[in-house]
Order: structure tokens, then C-alpha cells, then sequence
């Protein structure tokens, strides 16, 4: 009974532990500009491929961790984490015929417009001020992480598949 509820809640405790993950082992003063998203990897892939568990909802949620955690502008990560919810499930029946590695530019794009999103909506607040290496590093550090995070995901989804 209980293994079963925690197994429905798969796509949740991963996001979760992205969320712990990216927030308290890969400090933001230390990583800055090369500091992938985590969740922005795991709401792409559970979006794409169990999108009756990954529901907008949830991906608010989690955005709103993210910013409770890390300490950034309330409703900052989300809104762009709602935002990337909304555009993967417009665009997922072409996203998933995709190749792996084109599937990787995907991850490029959406982590390239979560970072405009959050670089605009900052600017709203703090002033003009764009960091450059901002923009590009964030994108850059996701696409290097996401084919290890995606095996990782894989290997959980079939795991759960097996078991339901």
C-alpha cells in the first residue's frame, strides 16, 4: 500500500531531490555561471514522457521550492518553470520523435529561454543589468549534465514501470 503511493509519486520525489541536489550541493557563490538545472532537466523529461504525473501544478510547486530555497525573488523560477511546463506539453508530440541528440538542443533552447525569462523578470525588479555569462554558462552546464541526469531518469522510469 505504502510502496505503491511512493511509487506513483515517483516524478515528484525526483523533482524533489533535483530541487536538494542543485540548491545544497551545488552552491550558487561556487557555481554561478557553470551551474546546470536540475529541475529544469527533470520537468523536461517527466514532462515529455509521464505528463499525467508532471502536471503544471506541480511544476508551480516546485518552482516555488526553488525560490524558498534558494533565496531568489518569490515567484521567480515560478514562473519560468510553469512556463517550460506549458511549452514542452505544446511541443511534446515533436519533442519525443526526436533522436536523443536532437532532443539535446531542445534542453539548449528551453534552458536558454528559462534563463531570458529569469535574467527579464530580474531586470524588472533589480534594474538593467544583464549578466552574459549568466545567460550562456547556465545553458551550456545543463546541456553537458542532461545526458548523465536523462540515463539517470530512464533508469528510474523503467524501474516504476516495472513495479506498477
Amino acid at each position: 500500500m505504502i510502496s505503491s503511493f511512493i511509487i506513483a509519486w515517483i516524478p515528484a520525489l525526483t523533482l524533489v531531490l533535483a530541487v536538494t541536489l542543485q540548491e545544497s550541493v551545488i552552491p550558487l557563490e561556487a557555481w554561478s555561471v557553470f551551474r546546470p538545472d536540475l529541475v529544469l532537466i527533470c520537468l523536461f523529461y517527466w514532462r515529455l514522457y509521464r505528463p499525467d504525473r508532471c502536471t503544471v501544478t506541480l511544476a508551480f510547486l516546485i518552482g516555488l521550492l526553488v525560490d524558498t530555497v534558494s533565496g531568489t525573488a518569490l515567484g521567480l523560477n515560478t514562473f519560468s518553470k510553469t512556463l517550460l511546463v506549458l511549452l514542452v506539453s505544446r511541443f511534446g508530440q515533436r519533442l519525443r520523435s526526436l533522436e536523443f541528440y536532437h532532443m539535446l538542443f531542445g534542453i539548449v533552447a528551453v534552458s536558454l529561454l528559462d534563463a531570458v525569462v529569469q535574467l527579464l523578470l530580474m531586470g524588472l525588479v533589480q534594474g538593467v543589468y544583464v549578466r552574459w555569462p549568466l545567460l550562456l554558462g547556465r545553458p551550456v552546464a545543463t546541456l553537458l549534465i542532461a545526458p548523465l541526469c536523462f540515463s539517470l531518469l530512464i533508469y528510474i522510469h523503467h524501474w516504476w514501470l516495472e513495479n506498477v
